[in-house]
């Protein structure tokens, strides 16, 4: 599976904070007051964040719920409680829910084996019986098919009668992987797969019917064409721009064609309100069982052991339905992250506590960082920190410095490869033409203003030069770097290798 960012570059976004002594829970109000104050002097501090989103939800209700900044800089468009962003990865516990509620109606049986619902999909590969619905939900499934899950989330070649073929074409299974957590968007893409093969449902209308109407989230959508058909504001998202060390408007956007169940949902910050209060109060929400309680804690049960590394919720923890099951310091912590180019989401909430926080960020890079530490400043204040003001203040300062490192480190990166000198041998002509993959898809190389310009389905990148002969290197996935190796034959490129695949010119 694609990463959007080097985990590594990432890291240095994060020093965990020091676990203090607790006091007294503080007044909602003095803790509103001294919430908003840090968002602002982090925001002013760090202006490549061009907006935030954040609610607060203690019990049965928000007490916090704000929007700050800009949800199109170049529109001059404020973000507000009702714009949509997208919460990429987030999106997993939503289809889960929704799995878990067709598994109720005997629709799609979470025990039952995949093939079963892969009637009229001649698989090239066996899949055991033993390979379980819930195996995909919970990222044990032993299963490998990278064209699937790129297609669905980048470049939009995802036609449903196309991702059947591609499912039952390019699907693997590895033994030695099976029942070991993997965390990709794979599963949930198969899951779409069978809705639609088996019960002719597209995914994002079973979202609706069943999450979004009776949770009564009325700024949330799985079509982004929804969101102009409504004309629903929307936060655009971000990226930074290497040559300049500034931020652009993000070059990989969403439609409908790349938004997928593991990741395809705009939502508002008040309907995450909504999402939370419901998944922390046992289904009930306005007073009423909206969502039965016996499948919410269904969802919430740890499935499988797993460690997670990243911060704030690093450490040993399970995976439910969609969800990541930790810690943070001594308190349990459920929760599912998303990140996509120009879009971070934190989604997270203390079970015992009864304290839930999300936040929504249109920018990646150091998006990551601010939205876990505003969610893990609402929790630490509301715990009662002992050094609350001292601490937080400290890991501003470290979070400035690192993101200025980081910048640094991408114009470096940008700088070096830009004194390449190209290795095509041939004019740039001799390159032009359209390659096909059997299951990767298309791509259609052509020339712009004395430079090749490759597309995939919605990606459209400028290549740059590589080291190796007959090589160029691309960012179909921005921020991350890849090679496109032509085959040479004649004076003429027959064929390109990209993600060890092997596309053949038509």
């Amino acid at each position: 599976m694609k990463k959007l960012i080097v985990p590594a570059l990432l890291a240095v976004l994060w020093n965990s904070a020091v676990i203090s002594a607790q006091t007294g829970a503080i007044p909602t109000k003095q803790f509103e007051t001294a919430y908003d104050a840090y968002i602002r002097t982090t925001l002013d501090k760090i202006p490549d964040v061009p907006g935030v989103a954040i609610v607060v939800v203690k019990d049965d209700k928000p007490i916090f719920l704000k929007a700050y900044g800009m949800a199109d800089r170049e529109a001059g468009i404020k973000a507000s409680t009702d714009t949509m962003w997208y919460i990429a990865s987030s999106t997993k516990s939503f289809t889960a829910l929704a799995a878990a509620l067709l598994d109720r109606e005997g629709k799609i049986k979470l025990s039952d084996p995949i093939t079963k619902y892969a009637s009229g999909l001649e698989l090239r590969n066996a899949i055991p019986e033993k390979v379980t619905v819930r195996d995909l939900l919970t990222h044990t499934s032993g299963l490998n098919n990278d064209p699937l899950t790129f297609r669905m989330a980048y470049s939009g070649e995802s036609d449903v009668h196309e991702m059947g073929r591609v499912f039952a074409g390019a699907t693997t299974y590895d033994d030695l992987a099976y029942g070991k957590y993997k965390y990709d968007n794979l599963g949930y893409n198969i899951y779409a797969v069978l809705l639609q093969n088996h019960l002719k449902l597209a995914w994002q209308d079973v979202l609706r019917n069943k999450v979004f109407q009776p949770l009564g989230m009325k700024h949330s959508t799985a079509y982004f064409s929804q969101i102009a058909a409504k004309k629903w504001p929307y936060a655009k998202g971000y990226f930074l721009d290497a040559t300049a060390g500034n931020i652009i408007p993000a070059p990989l956007k969403k439609a409908d064609n790349n938004m997928q169940s593991a990741g395809g949902i705009f939502a508002s910050i008040s309907d995450l309100g909504r999402w939370l209060e419901m998944n922390m109060n046992d289904g009930r929400l306005d007073g009423k069982q909206v969502i039965p309680a016996d499948i919410v804690h269904a969802v919430h049960h740890g499935y499988t052991q797993t460690i997670r590394d990243s911060p704030p919720f690093a450490g040993k923890g399970e995976y439910g339905l969609g969800w990541q099951i930790g810690k943070y310091k001594n308190d349990g912590v459920i929760y599912h992250h998303g990140g996509f180019t120009g879009y971070r989401s934190h989604i997270s909430y203390m079970p015992d506590k009864k304290i839930g926080v999300a936040v929504l960020v249109n920018n990646d890079i150091v998006g990551n960082r601010i939205a876990d530490l505003f969610a893990t400043y609402a929790y630490d204040a509301l715990n009662g920190m002992d050094g609350l003001d001292a601490e937080y203040a400290k890991q501003l300062t470290q979070s400035i410095e690192s993101y200025a490192q980081l910048k640094q480190k991408f114009q470096s990166s940008f700088a070096q490869r830009a004194s390449r000198k190209s290795q095509l041998t041939m004019p740039l002509a001799a390159y032009v033409g359209q390659y096909r993959s059997e299951y990767w898809g298309t791509i259609d190389v052509s020339q712009k203003d004395g430079n090749l310009l490759v597309k995939m389905g919605n990606i459209q990148v400028v290549p740059t030069p590589f080291t190796q002969k007959e090589a160029i290197r691309v960012e179909m996935v921005p921020g991350n770097g890849e090679v496109i190796k032509f085959d040479v034959e004649d004076g003429k490129a027959v064929s390109l290798t990209y993600s060890g695949a092997t596309f053949r010119r038509l």
